[in-house]
Order: C-alpha cells, then structure tokens, then sequence
C-alpha cells in the first residue's frame, strides 16, 4: 500500500533540514577557527549543546501532543533559522553559550513531533514501514550535512549559518501544507498554570507503565553502547593507526548500509514479536562493539562496524514502533519524547564513561564491557514479555486525562504486532513509494 502524500511532503522538509542543520563538531570548528571560544571553553559549547538536546526529547513530545505535532514543527523551525543567524552577529561567549544551548534544543526538538505525525497521517499498519523510510532521510540529511559542511567552512563560513537557517524555512514551508492538526478537548481550568500542569502529566505518563520504564531503563544501556561510535570507537581507530580519512571510510559504510536495509526491516520482522527484533538488534549491537576489542586494521574495524550497523538498522524502527503501538490516543509524541530523552541522557553519560573506562583500562577491555552490557540488555529485552501489560492488546485509545471527554471513545481489539493491524480509511491521496 502507498504511503500519502502528507507523509513524503514530512519526509522532504525533514531530510532538507537535515542536510542544513549544523554537527556540534562543525560548529566548535567554525567558533574556534573565528577564535570566539578558547580550549578551555570548548567542552563548554559542546556540553550545552548536548543539554539542549537532552531537553528536547521531553518538552518537544509534551508540547506536540498540547498544541499539534503539526505546529511544533512550524513553530520550531523560524525559531532555529533566528538562532542560527544570530552565531553571525555576535561575538560575546556568554551569547555563544545561550546560542549553543538553544541550537542543540531546536535541532532535535522536531523528532517526536515527527513520529507522532507519522502516527497520524499513516495507517496502524504502515507505521513501521514509513518510520523505516523516514530514518531513512534523516541519515541521507545526517550523512552529507558534514559534507556540505566541511566545504562551507573551508571556502565561506557563514554560509554554515545561512544554509541551516534556509534548511529550516524550507521544512517548515513543507509542513505548513500538511493537514492541520487537530484541536485537543480543552480540560477544564485552562490558563498558564493549568497547562503547565498538564504539560508535566504528559511527561511523566511513560514512566507510569511498568513495561515503558523497563523498556527505557534498557534504552539507555543500549544507547550507552550504540553511543561511542561517536566517542570511543574514532579514538581507538585514529590508536590503532587509521587515518582520518579511512575513519571517515569505515563510518560511511555505516551510513551507506543503514540507507539500504532501512526499507527492508518492516517485511524482515513481520512475523516476529514485539521483543524479538529489539532482542536481535542488541544482540548485534553488543557483539559488533565487542569485536572491535579484536580489530587492529581497516578490515576489522569494518567487519565490527557491519555487524553492528545491522543491529542499528533492527533498532532504529522497531524501538519507535514499540513504543507508538502502546501509547494512548493523542500521546505518541510524548511516548517518544521519552524514548530520546533515555537515549539523549547516554550521549551526555555514557559517551564520558566509555572515554573514561578506555583511558584507565584500555579499549579492550571497554568492548568488553560493551558486549556484556549489550548481552544483558538483549536478555532484558526478552524478559520484558513476563511484565504485566507487555502485550499491546489494544487498539489507540484517549489518554486517560480526555478519556471522559473525547465522543464516542470505545476500544477495539487490537492485534500483538503493528503490521498486523487492520487498515483504517486515509483520506489523503496516495502515491507510490
């Protein structure tokens, strides 16, 4: 079946944003090469940038289920093109620091309002395929951004700023087509304090279901292990004698390989239940990073980064899927914002400690660990299914705050995995894929 038009206008406005948004790396570049920011405040930018991301998982899901997915992103996007124009005009570090904090908020802010708008514009069924393909755009974005980066900073540098500010507009211009979103029911009380309120319900709703916070407790284990391929992995490449430029090739044949499977993963899994392609993809994950405790070449680096990239491929789609077919009606943005704040938090810890344990025991011992620790997150995977409520039994139902209030809100079966459901009518157009 094809996916709608909505969806492919979504996934443009998201892979040109992605293609425009600034790496951390590229953006201590061009601050230390204008000489705005010393060594010593470097760590600085980057821990605040890596805080505002931290945030955005949470508030970005909070405020797409309270106001629309469909006017988070628009909102989010003038905010990102003003932040990025401002890197230009100003010089002061303690601005700098504010700017970083803001840059890293608003360049992730997007992703659960993303997922909960593919919630709504595809049927159940789809879910899992039109997440697949929209991974698949955020890693084109993601894998030529410091391309066009690194050019841009060698011949313009402002440019960086003027191309992320126009990627941007652009996403927003192409969500702004979308179907508006629908207007929640209004509890009663409204006003500032109120909504607060309702904002801090909605964050802390995941952590309510037993199998959400065994879920997102693995979750960050997981992202603990996935996460040093950008902190340990490139250190002990470049000590093990590899060069930039073929650390760069053994880390593209993870973009090119995701790219590839991506599509494919929906069909692969179909027969499988909700546990095992996450029981699969960490298993992967853990003996991919525990070969490299074997690798001393290019060739064995990228024998492990195969293996792994295939557990990433697993990941990627099904964890968003497990957590979309669980949340309530008008909640999947907040579900998800739970997710990237899990696996946000490991990019702030678990990248340091990787560092950390490498430099005290050697990387050796650091895969090591790795692959134990993702062995015991793939074993918890499995477990999972002996928590009360672990099977999705029910079709999308209101959150309980707007169950008394939504018409006509009566529960339908629903089936143990997502591309089992049944399809439900989609007014929109459809194109092929």
């Amino acid at each position: 079946m094809a996916l709608p038009k909505a969806f492919w206008l979504l996934w443009s406005g998201q892979t040109v944003s992605r293609l425009g948004i600034l790496a951390p790396a590229f953006l201590i570049l061009f601050l230390e090469q204008d000489h705005l920011v010393d060594a010593g405040t470097t760590p600085v930018m980057v821990g605040l940038f890596g805080a505002g991301i931290l945030a955005s998982g949470l508030v970005g899901g909070a405020v797409a289920d309270m106001i629309g997915p469909r006017r988070t992103i628009i909102a989010a996007q003038p905010l990102a093109a003003v932040t990025a124009l401002l890197f230009l005009v100003t010089t002061d570090v303690y601005v700098l620091g504010l700017l970083s904090l803001a840059t890293g908020f608003l360049s992730a802010v997007d992703r659960p309002a993303g997922a909960g708008l593919i919630a709504k514009i595809v049927p159940p069924e789809q879910f899992s395929k039109a997440y697949s393909l929209f991974l698949v755009g955020f890693n084109v974005g993601m894998s030529l951004s410091p391309v066009i980066s690194g050019f841009l900073l060698s011949f313009y540098p402002p440019a960086l700023f003027i191309v992320w500010a126009a990627g941007s507009a652009v996403y927003a211009l192409l969500v702004w087509a979308l179907p508006a979103d629908e207007m929640r029911p209004e509890e009663p009380g409204g006003g500032g304090a109120s909504a607060l309120r309702r904002a801090g319900r909605s964050i802390a709703e995941p952590y309510r279901s037993p199998v959400l916070v065994a879920f997102l407790a693995l979750v960050f284990l997981l992202a603990c292990v996935y996460l040093q391929v950008n902190s340990a992995l490139p250190l002990d490449m470049r000590r093990s004698g590899l060069s930039p430029g073929d650390i760069g090739i053994v880390l593209a044949i993870n973009a090119v390989l995701s790219i590839a499977l991506l599509p494919l993963v929906p069909r692969a899994v179909k027969r499988m239940g909700d546990e095992m392609p996450l029981v699969l993809a960490a298993t992967l994950m853990a003996v991919g990073f525990g070969l490299n405790a074997l690798a001393d070449d290019i060739t064995l680096f990228t024998a492990a980064t195969v293996v792994w990239t295939l557990g990433e491929v697993l990941w990627a789609p099904m964890s968003a899927t497990f957590i979309a077919v669980r949340a309530p009606e008008g909640r999947v943005s907040t579900y998800q914002g739970s997710y990237f704040f899990a696996w946000n938090a490991a990019f702030v810890i678990g990248g340091p400690i990787g560092i950390t344990v490498a430099n005290a025991y050697g990387y050796p011992f650091l895969w090591i660990c790795l692959l134990v620790v993702g062995l015991g997150v793939a074993a918890g995977f499995k477990s999972m299914i002996r928590i009360p409520g672990f099977a999705a039994t029910t079709a999308r139902q209101p959150a309980p705050a707007e169950a008394a209030t939504a018409p006509g809100a009566a529960s339908r079966p629903r089936p143990h995995h997502p591309d089992q459901l049944q399809p439900q009518p989609q007014p929109q157009p459809r194109e092929s894929t």
